[in-house]
């Protein structure tokens, strides 16, 4: 039988396309019915976010209209004021080159106001307490499928290093772990906390030790910092390790939230090719081109910053192919989706 997982990478307010592919493939169903269809989703950051809509049961295109809408976007990715920037730890912020953007803060009420105005279980009282409020490992039974695998990415900020948050408390991948239950909102709020150049400071999250009396608070930063701003890989981990069954039997649907950016043509610059240099004097201050042949303090720290949601996104599900399919006879059950828009040179201009 299939073990099917569906993984959803972050990417912020893009991971709106995650929503869109889907309703393409399975239509504008509700969430429950969509997760049902699934043994394990693994989400991250702007994935996290879509993986708690149909947690609320929200319609796909009421999903996506959520990402759509500037209101809500604003709510949740709330504009540090000039005084927060005036604050030593977001001093950067003032140039608008580098330094945090939003209110981690912020963020965290905002998800649980816009997601609670959202859930209509608990409005017509079926529910007696909010899904963005309860706990990771009560949702399967909610979504009346007790043996589905919730997982959601962090970066835990003391122990430096990735932080997983399961509906499973029996995880064989965290067996000698004790099981500390986080609400949905705290799991995604984690998850969906870039650091440096996005939000102002890691998020604080309450974990509660299932069955025991200890309740404590950890820092988070988005999972895309530990390397899991693709979590197909992990997800595939947690299976093998749970499920143990033939790889031909592992079928996954890996989304992305699309790839863009500038045509890269600063070492045009250098180029003995005459053709190449041509190229790059004539777009020199095109804005759709790279062309930045020095570099700088502030420019290093920024790269480094974004280099997590830069890191080329289809690796991970490359990877996670060959372990299906060591021999790559193409017998693995794994389809990527990515959309990509990048600018194409030609010998005159740059074009998209």
């Amino acid at each position: 039988m299939a073990y099917k997982i569906l993984s959803l990478d972050g990417g912020g307010s893009w991971a709106m396309i995650q929503t869109r592919v889907l309703m393409d493939i399975y239509g504008d169903i509700r969430g429950h019915e969509l997760l049902i269809k699934f043994d394990m989703v693994i989400a991250n950051s702007g994935g996290s976010l879509v993986l708690a809509a149909l947690c609320q049961d929200m319609k796909l295109s009421e999903v996506t209209n959520v990402f759509m809408d500037k209101t809500l976007r604003k709510k949740v990715f709330s504009a540090l004021s000039f005084w927060e920037k005036l604050k030593l730890k977001n001093i950067a912020s003032l140039t608008n080159i580098l330094g945090p953007k939003y209110s981690t803060e912020r963020k965290l009420s905002g998800l649980i106001e816009v997601f609670k105005s959202k859930d209509h279980l608990f409005q017509n009282g079926q529910l007696t307490k909010p899904i963005i409020e309860t706990p990771l490992h009560e949702l399967p039974a909610i979504i009346k499928k007790d043996n589905l695998q919730l997982l959601i990415v962090g970066f835990d900020y003391f122990k430096e290093r990735a932080s997983f948050f399961r509906s499973n408390t029996k995880s064989k991948t965290d067996q000698y772990s004790l099981y500390y239950q986080v609400t949905l909102a705290h799991a995604i709020h984690a998850s969906s906390n870039a650091p440096v150049n996005y939000f102002d400071e890691p998020a604080l999250v309450n974990s509660k030790l299932l069955n025991g009396n200890d309740s404590r608070n950890t820092l988070y930063w988005d999972g895309a910092v530990s390397g899991f701003n693709n979590p197909v890989l992990a997800g595939l981990i947690e299976a093998k390790t749970n499920v143990p069954i033939q790889s031909e039997q592992y079928c996954i649907l890996s989304l992305g939230t699309g790839t863009g950016g500038r045509a890269n043509i600063a070492d045009y610059a250098s180029s003995t090719d005459i053709r190449l240099t041509e190229i790059y004097n004539k777009n020199k201050d095109n804005k759709l081109a790279y062309t930045k042949t020095s570099s700088n303090f502030f420019q290093d720290i920024k790269k480094m910053s974004t280099s997590i949601l830069g890191d080329p996104p289809d690796s991970a599900s490359f990877i996670a192919y060959c372990i299906l399919d060591p021999l790559q006879r193409n017998t693995a059950n794994l389809i990527r989706i990515n959309p990509c828009i990048k600018p194409e040179l030609n010998a005159d201009k740059i074009y998209v």
